[in-house]
């Protein structure tokens, strides 16, 4: 078996949720962050500020080729990446 583990925040951020978006890419939360991420192996991490203490839980591919996230302040976020359906 092999681990191998990528750096994508501060530790304190708090990488959360993770999943395949339709970009091909992993998109993750961070929860203590207010940040969605995005990495592709071999590359370095993004990510993409959501509003002041959101708390982004849970991410899921949803139906209309957007991300779905769940927020700790009682809402959902759609984030549609770059070459998915808007």
């Amino acid at each position: 078996m092999s681990i191998e583990e990528h750096a994508v925040a501060d530790p304190a951020a708090g990488p959360y949720a993770l999943t395949t978006g339709p970009d091909g890419a992993l998109w993750f939360t961070l929860v203590h962050g207010d940040r969605i991420g995005r990495l592709v192996p071999g590359r370095e991490p993004t990510s993409h500020r959501l509003a002041p203490d959101s708390g982004p839980t849970v991410i899921t591919p949803g139906p209309d080729g957007a991300l779905w996230t769940a927020l700790e302040i009682g809402a959902l976020a759609r984030v549609a990446p770059a070459d998915s359906t808007p």
